[in-house]
C-alpha cells in the first residue's frame, strides 16, 4: 500500500492538464522517493460519477480500480488528480472515500489551486467557447455567471476545510506565489514537502487559443447546434460530454496545426473592468484574509487592466478565414456532428482515444 494519498483537485485552468502529463510521463526525479499516479492520463472519469447521475452506476467500479492500484503499490504517494473535483461536492466526495477508500481517509492530503477572478473570467469563458458552452457573448457570459456564483470562490473552499480540516490546502494561481513561478514545481513541492526534485521543462500543455482559433471552434459549435435543431435532439449529459469531448480534440489539432498561433489572445472588454472589480472585491478580500498570507487574490484584481483590451475581438470565422478555410470546416463538422448526434457516447470514447494517441505522438 502506498505511505499517504494526494488528491489534486483542479481548479480548471490552473496547470492541471501539464501537471497530470508530468505524472504520466513521469517527467520528474525525486531522489529517495517515488509516485504511483494509477491512470494513463487523469481522473476526470472517476470524479463525474460524482456529479452526474448517469455516470453513478460507474462509480463503484472506478473508484476500486484506483483503490487496487494503490493498495497493490508500494510508492511513498499515491495521486489522484481530476480538475472535475471543482464541481464536486466535498460531503460526497468524502462518503466515496469511506465507502471505497477506507483505508486513506486519515493518510491523504488535499490541494487546489485558485485563480484570480479576472483570469477566471477569461479562461473560464475562452474554455467554454472551445467546448461549444457558450454561444454569445462575453458580457452574456459574464451576466450568467454573476448571477449563478460561478467564480464566488469563498463559500466553496470554506467548504472543503469544513470537511477535510487542516488536510486540504488552497494555493493561488499566481506566478509569483508558485515555487519557481511554475504550477508543476509547485505541485511537486507541496506533496514532498521540500524543493530535493527536478521536473522536465517541456511539460507544458493546454495553453490558451487566440482568438482566431476560438472563432473557428465556434464556426463548429455553430454547425453542430443547427444540426441538432435540425434533427430535433434534446441537450443530454451524453450529448454535452460528447460535444465537449469534439471541441477539445478539435482545439488540439488546430493548436497543433498552427492555425493563426500568433493571433492576438482574447481579453477582457475593458468596458466590464470596473464591474468585475466590484462584484469579486469582498470574495477576492476575504479569500486573502482566510486562506493566504498577503494579498495575491486582491492585488490580481486591482491590476486587471492588463488583462483587458479596448479592440474589438470578434468570434465569427469568416473575419478572420477565408470562405473556403470556413466552407471546409463546415462540412467536416457537419459530417462529425451526424456522426456525434447518432452514437454520442461511442464518439466520445473513440475521439479520447485519439485524443490519447495524439499526446503518445508529441512525447
Amino acid at each position: 500500500m502506498i505511505k499517504e494519498l494526494i488528491v489534486h483537485l483542479g481548479d480548471t485552468k490552473t496547470g492541471s492538464i501539464s501537471i497530470q502529463r508530468a505524472l504520466v510521463q513521469k517527467a520528474y526525479d525525486i531522489p529517495g522517493a517515488s509516485i504511483c499516479y494509477p491512470t494513463s492520463n487523469h481522473h476526470i472519469a472517476m470524479a463525474y460519477t460524482l456529479t452526474r447521475k448517469h455516470r453513478l452506476p460507474e462509480r463503484g467500479k472506478r473508484f476500486a480500480r484506483v483503490n487496487a492500484a494503490l493498495q497493490q503499490s508500494t510508492a511513498d504517494y499515491g495521486i489522484v488528480s481530476a480538475e472535475h473535483f471543482q464541481f464536486v461536492d466535498p460531503e460526497v466526495f468524502a462518503g466515496a472515500i469511506a465507502e471505497f477508500w477506507p483505508g486513506f481517509e486519515d493518510r491523504m492530503r488535499l490541494v487546489a489551486y485558485v485563480r484570480p477572478h479576472p483570469d477566471k473570467l477569461l479562461s473560464s469563458f475562452s474554455e467554454r467557447v472551445k467546448l461549444g458552452n457558450a454561444m454569445g457573448s462575453f458580457e452574456n457570459y459574464l451576466d450568467n455567471i454573476s448571477e449563478s456564483g460561478g467564480v464566488d470562490y469563498l463559500p466553496r473552499f470554506q467548504k472543503w476545510r469544513a470537511v477535510f480540516g487542516d488536510r486540504f490546502t488552497l494555493r493561488p494561481f499566481v506566478r509569483k506565489e508558485l515555487h519557481k513561478e511554475d504550477a508543476v514545481a509547485d505541485f511537486f513541492r507541496f506533496v514532498l514537502g521540500h524543493e530535493d526534485f527536478t521536473v522536465s521543462d517541456d511539460i507544458s500543455a493546454n495553453t490558451s487559443l487566440t482568438v482566431p482559433q476560438l472563432a473557428l471552434l465556434r464556426e463548429v459549435h455553430n454547425v453542430f447546434h443547427a444540426r441538432m435543431k435540425e434533427r430535433g435532439r434534446k441537450r443530454t449529459y451524453k450529448l454535452i460530454e460528447a460535444r465537449s469531448s469534439l471541441g477539445r480534440a478539435t482545439s488540439e489539432r488546430i493548436r497543433e496545426a498552427g492555425l493563426d498561433k500568433n493571433g492576438q489572445k482574447f481579453k477582457i472588454p475593458a468596458r466590464f473592468a470596473d464591474r468585475i472589480q466590484e462584484r469579486y472585491r469582498a470574495d477576492a478580500e476575504a479569500l486573502d484574509r482566510e486562506f493566504f498570507t498577503g494579498n495575491p487574490m486582491s492585488e490580481a484584481l486591482d491590476a486587471i487592466d492588463i488583462k483587458t483590451t479596448t479592440e474589438r475581438q470578434s468570434l465569427k470565422a469568416g473575419e478572420h478565414f477565408s470562405a473556403d478555410v470556413v466552407s471546409i470546416v463546415q462540412i467536416f463538422a457537419s459530417i462529425l456532428s451526424d456522426m456525434l448526434l447518432e452514437k454520442p457516447e461511442t464518439f466520445r470514447k473513440l475521439v479520447g482515444k485519439t485524443r490519447i494517441m495524439l499526446s503518445e505522438k508529441q512525447k
